[in-house]
């Protein structure tokens, strides 16, 4: 009895741990042209766009992407997206989270120091 418990606990525990990590797993945004970026005070930038909401659980707001200044790549990031859209230029990212942006409001595909940001034509 005690064995069949103990597995059944270890067979939930495992099946709760993948369940987890798929649903906190990011996605990559539709390859557009940007409209315009938002370059906000101390705090990162946003691009905007019809990017769309790829990840498994979708931000509140779609069609943006936030860099934080806090990102080791923003300077390189924000002269891509700016970049982009002077050029008209296609971007995509690859998203993991939602981060909450207070003048905004609700929350937004945010590009994670081990997410990407292509430029293509």
């Amino acid at each position: 009895m005690k064995k069949n418990i103990s597995k059944i606990t270890s067979i939930a525990l495992a099946s709760l741990l993948f369940t987890s990590a798929a649903h906190a797993a990011g996605g990559t945004t539709s390859d557009v042209v940007p409209t315009s970026v938002e370059i906000v005070r101390n705090d990162g930038f946003m691009v905007f766009g019809e990017f769309g909401n790829p990840a498994a659980t979708p931000c509140t707001t779609d069609n943006a992407i936030w860099v934080p200044i806090s990102h080791p790549q923003y300077e390189g990031l924000l002269s891509t997206a700016i970049t982009a859209v002077a050029g008209q230029l296609k971007l995509k990212a690859y998203v993991h989270t939602c981060t909450a942006i207070g003048w905004h409001g609700g929350t937004w595909n945010t590009v994670e120091p081990s997410g990407v940001l292509y430029i293509s034509r």
